[in-house]
């Protein structure tokens, strides 16, 4: 997943590189966390190229937008709009994108 994909799936116009130094890092940050997680690399063993199915991308794009969020806000108003946040629940959507990618370790004993 390249950064301007990244940026597409985040709504984020092109030409808006302001956040670009912090995208890349949380990306990179997000497909490590997704890589152990899954136990998997993701990588093609022919091209050796990171190969992302569609619902790793979108929870890596739900950690990325997960970082940047203040995550200790509970209730969020500003006028008629209202926002609140539930413990654990982007994580929650996390880990439920990924259970079909999820490899199990074999331990021989």
């Amino acid at each position: 997943m390249k950064l301007e994909e990244l940026k597409v799936r985040l709504k984020i116009p092109a030409e808006d590189s302001k956040q670009d130094a912090y995208l890349k890092v949380a990306l990179d940050d997000a497909i490590e966390d997704v890589q152990k997680h899954c136990n998997d690399s993701f990588t093609d063993s022919e091209t050796d190229e990171l190969k992302l199915p569609g619902g790793v991308k979108q929870a890596i794009t739900k950690l990325v937008k997960a970082y940047q969020e203040n995550s200790n806000v509970q209730s969020q108003s500003l006028g008629d709009m209202r926002k609140s946040f539930f413990e654990g629940g982007t994580m929650n959507e996390v880990i439920r994108l990924l259970k079909p990618y999820v490899k199990k370790k074999v331990r021989f004993l």
